[in-house]
């Protein structure tokens, strides 16, 4: 889908075609949520319009992990009226209220109801909604403090574009705002948080990113190398981690207990406790609640010292030391090694392309996959019996392609996430897939056509800087959203007695 390019948002250019996603706790799937992909719709400079939820990730996926080390909290019944000012976490020099938290937990659970939608356990709902408010908080105070500012015209303008995505008109989205039980001003609020945000990411992460000529050769060869027609390329290192926090100004004494906090868990890895449990259990950092990994990197991509300390170990080995940070102490494992594909031969001059529809309903905390995918068998029901997929797609599709029967158009190998990707190959013109789930949510797929076409060697290498840049973007969009949660001053002073 062609990027409709919204100006004040100071869009990057015009070949990403990254899904800028951001928290709106309040409006899980129950409004017209201003998210990030509908502020910055996706696409490349003469492209088709094209959706936001299912094109190979861009790096910008809108909620962190729950922290594994966040305190549980439970379903007591205190009055709420006792606890309107009880702090229940430090960020930074702020804080996040008792009120804030049930406020915000309870304009879910309400717009949860209303949409007819399941609403999770309290305590899971109340952890979940707790380190969303952590992130935006911090994501928030990082754009203030550089000094970023979002005036009430561009808010205006944001949400047009909002509306526009959603084919409503701005009348429509404040009543269906104002259905969903947020105020408008929070909503314009939340909003321009979120433009912050975006402009923050644009100017720290987009604008630092440059694709040189040598890693569009790599890319080529290694689309040949998947061909089989090229050796093999650079190794890439699977390394987890458990992470132990040391808060900036902490003295010599609390060190020293945080170090053998993570010498006590480093022995438990050693001794062979399950080292993905230990992280979810204990890690700070927000890989953590993936059981600690960082995921495939060449070594130039991992910290120094964490390079240092994996380079010579086998696959499967914990480092037999603590490793020590600026910001804390890790317990670090390689949890795999594998040699990425590179080769000399050029990529393909001819391609098969897809025509593929799709019906996505997104998964979260209010949308658990079963129910998710019960959903779309039922809907698949309906299709097998006659139903036309488009008149599905337009109505119950949680995709921009909706407006368009779910359309994505003709695709090209490596443009779509894999797991959709390889659930489309497999289907013949005309078949619909049973539930795919990807980490947008989960699909039906249905195959149009297929064609093959040729691709210029120029066409090639503009391809391949974009998808690079992508790649790129979104490491590094990681990287530097783990840089703020480990650099800011987080604590949590929940009691295990949250109240409804």
């Amino acid at each position: 889908m062609k990027r409709q390019a919204v100006s004040v948002f100071s869009v990057a250019a015009a070949s990403s075609r990254r899904s800028r996603g951001i928290v709106l706790s309040a409006l899980l799937a129950c409004v017209a949520v201003p998210a990030a992909a509908q502020l910055k719709a996706p696409g490349g400079a003469g492209s088709a319009p094209r959706a936001t939820g299912i094109f190979v990730p861009q790096g910008s996926q809108a909620t962190p992990p729950t922290s594994p080390t966040q305190p549980r909290l439970g379903s007591g019944q205190r009055g709420r009226s006792q606890l309107v000012d009880e702090v229940v976490a430090i960020v930074n020099n702020t804080v996040i209220t008792r009120r804030e938290l049930l406020d915000s937990a309870d304009e879910i659970e309400n717009q949860l109801r209303t949409a007819g939608r399941p609403i999770p356990p309290r305590e899971e709902l109340l952890a979940d909604v707790l380190e969303r408010l952590v992130m935006e908080r911090v994501q928030t105070q990082a754009a203030q403090d550089a000094g970023i500012r979002v005036t009430d015209q561009e808010v205006d303008r944001a949400i047009e574009s909002v509306a526009q995505q959603n084919r409503i008109s701005v009348a429509d989205l404040r009543a269906q705002v104002d259905r969903s039980g947020m105020t408008w001003d929070k909503y314009r609020s939340e909003l321009r948080k979120q433009v912050q945000v975006i402009r923050l990411r644009e100017r720290e992460v987009d604008s630092k990113v440059q694709v040189f000529d040598g890693e569009i050769d790599n890319y080529l060869a290694a689309r040949a190398a998947r061909s089989g027609a090229a050796p093999a390329g650079e190794a890439q290192y699977d390394v987890a981690q458990i992470f132990v926090r040391v808060p900036e100004g902490a003295s010599e004494a609390q060190k020293a207990q945080l170090r053998a906090k993570a010498e006590g868990l480093l022995k438990q890895a050693q001794g062979g406790a399950d080292f993905a449990q230990l992280a979810q259990n204990n890690s700070d950092g927000a890989e953590g609640a993936k059981g600690g990994s960082l995921g495939y990197r060449e070594i130039g991509r991992l910290p120094a010292q964490f390079a240092n300390a994996v380079l010579d170990l086998q696959p499967g080995k914990v480092v037999p030391e603590v490793v020590e940070s600026p910001a804390g102490f890790h317990v670090l494992k390689l949890a795999g090694k594998r040699t990425a594909p590179a080769g000399g031969d050029v990529a393909p001059s001819r391609i098969t392309q897809t025509q593929v529809r799709h019906i996505l309903i997104r998964t979260g905390p209010n949308m658990p996959e079963a129910e998710a995918r019960r959903q779309l068998s039922t809907l698949r029901d309906r299709i097998q019996h006659g139903t036309k997929f488009a008149d599905i797609a337009k109505r119950y599709s949680q995709d921009g392609s909706a407006q368009n029967g779910g359309e994505l158009g003709w695709v090209s190998p490596g443009e779509l996430v894999p797991e959709f990707e390889q659930a489309m190959n497999r289907l013949r013109p005309g078949e619909v897939s049973e539930p795919v789930t990807s980490q947008f949510g989960v699909h039906l797929i249905q195959v149009d056509n297929r064609r093959e076409v040729e691709v210029s060697p120029e066409k090639q290498r503009d391809f391949a800087r974009a998808e690079v840049r992508e790649q790129k973007l979104r490491a590094a969009y990681e990287d530097w959203l783990r840089q703020l949660r480990s650099a800011a001053y987080v604590e949590y002073r929940t009691n295990r007695e949250a109240t409804r």
